[in-house]
Formats: C-alpha cells, structure tokens, sequence
C-alpha cells in the first residue's frame, strides 16, 4: 500500500518572513561559527599599520555585533611621554555600514581620570571623514599639556571639560575646519620660569575658558581666559593650528595681563609686556610655536 503525502507549500511567502530566516540563520552563524579571534587581530593591525605615529594596543575584543573595544593603548609621540588609553570602544550600526555610503561611528574613551565621548561621520564610497564631535568630560589636563607645553618651564594641571567639533568640505571629503570650547572651574598652573627669569610658583583654583576655530593653516583664539583672586590674564589672535600642529607655525597673540599688587614675583614677569599705568601689562607673544617671543605693548617703555 503506498502512501503518498502531498506538502501543500504556500503560494505567497512574505519578505518580513524571508528577511527573518535569514537574520535568523546570520545570528547563528555570528554565535557559532564567525571567527571573532581573526576580526579582533585584523582590527588591531589596521589600527597599528594606518596611524601615522606609533601605536602599542594591549587587548582587543568584540561586543556584540558592530562594537570592538581596545584597552591598554599607547601612542608614541617621538621622544615626548606617551599618550596612554586605557579604554577605548568604538562602535557602528551594521546596517549603515552594509548598506549606506555614509556610515557613523560612535566612540568611547577612558583616559587620565576623565570620559572622551564622540561621533564621526564617514564616507565609505571615498573613504574620508566628513565631520566629527567630541565632548571631553573632567580630563585630566596634565599628561595632555605636557604635549603641547613640553620643557618649556610651564605645567598645568587639573581637570578640563568641552566640546570638539570637525567638520568636512562637502563633496570633496576631509576634515578641514574645527571649532573648540575647553574651560576649567579649578586649574593649577605651576610656572618655573618665563623667558629665563625664575619664578618657582604655583597658581591654583584658576578659571579657565579657551573658545576658537580653525582651518588647515591657523588657529583664531577668540578667547583664552585664566583669573583667580592673583591674577587675571586674557589673550587673543592667531595660533598654530592643530589640525596641522608644526614647530614652524607662526604666533600672534595680544595679551592683558593684570596681577595682585602684592605678588612681587607676578608683577616682574608683568614687566616683560608693557605696563599700562593701572596696574594692567600688555603686549604681544609672537615668533613661532618652537621660539616664541614677547613684544612690549604700545604702554611699554
């Protein structure tokens, strides 16, 4: 006796239902069988092979489906201390990057005390960022200045807040402008010396608010203020950009400088500006990032 069984199969199968098998079996796939070992080594290569200085990446490992984390990071920054990471997660949505030229790339920081949150804008299609924002929340300011400020007999500590914005030329692709806001409640400046006069001071609990823009050539400070109850300095013009951070770039800032009439040691690196009669100094820090100099303002003599 034969048996015969007829499958009625259905005559319409929906996409939601096709799209669900398949995403089924691709998780599957993705728990069972993808090689996570293989994409966290190739992660680190590209990161260590592409980045124009040195950089040491201790661990990475995947989370998830579209997010990789790295700890124990350093960037070597030639005979300067490293920049140290501890933790570092980026992130993207699988969809954009699979279907979308534009993809955008979330990242998180943990670094010297403080958090690093930011996105950036890609162009797969010509593989070039487009735009980017970073907020920094309570860095510590010590390590990071040491970069800029080196042994030139300043150090700044403290922690710093602010927001790093980047942003593209269109249909041409690349980061070619920036905006910045940094400020500080409480920052210590320790000064050494200035322009070879020893003054062996530390300045605490100062106010500081850094505002500006920049291209690929400058920076324009609108705004850099450092006050506390001992002092009050104020500065603004043109900067190296840090876009384009070079030894060579040139210097043109107007400085006010008033401090407390009883810090004798304040008012004699006062005396290198020219004093305004009240109290105030005034003059220009010009030359360039490697050797800058200080001109006497018009009050000078």
């Amino acid at each position: 006796m034969n048996i015969k069984t007829r499958i009625k199969m259905p005559e319409k199968v929906s996409f939601r239902l096709y799209a669900g098998i398949f995403f089924a079996f691709l998780l599957i796939f993705l728990l069972l069988g993808f090689p996570w070992d293989s994409v966290e080594r190739r992660a680190v290569f590209e990161i260590q092979s592409n980045s124009p200085v040195p950089v040491l990446v201790g661990d990475a490992e995947l989370k998830g489906l579209s997010s990789i984390e790295f700890r124990d990071i350093s960037v070597i920054l030639g005979e300067r201390e490293p920049l140290v990471i501890d933790r570092a997660r980026v992130s993207a949505g699988i969809f954009s990057v699979i279907f979308s030229d534009d993809t955008r790339i979330s990242f998180s920081v943990n670094a010297y005390g403080g958090k690093i949150d930011g996105k950036v804008s890609q162009n797969m299609k010509k593989n070039k960022v487009t735009s980017a924002e970073v907020d920094i929340i309570s860095l510590e300011s010590s390590a990071v200045s040491r970069l800029f400020l080196g042994n030139e007999g300043i150090s700044v500590s403290g922690k710093v807040d602010g927001t790093v914005k980047f942003f593209g030329e269109g249909e041409s692709g690349g980061i070619s402008k920036m905006e910045y806001l940094l400020s500080s409640p409480s920052l210590s400046v320790a000064v050494d010396s200035v322009q070879g006069f020893e003054v062996k001071e530390e300045y605490t609990n100062l106010s500081v608010v850094l505002r500006g823009t920049a291209n690929r050539f400058e920076s324009r400070v609108e705004k850099f203020s450092l006050t506390n109850p001992q002092l009050s300095l104020q500065a603004e013009g043109k900067a190296p950009s840090p876009l384009r951070l070079r030894k060579g770039a040139a210097l043109d800032l107007s400085v006010t400088f008033r401090p407390s009439p009883e810090d004798a040691k304040l008012a004699l690196v006062g005396g290198f500006l020219g004093s305004q009669g009240d109290g105030t100094f005034s003059g220009r820090i010009q030359g360039t990032l490697a050797e800058p100099r200080i001109v006497r303002g018009n009050g000078g003599s």
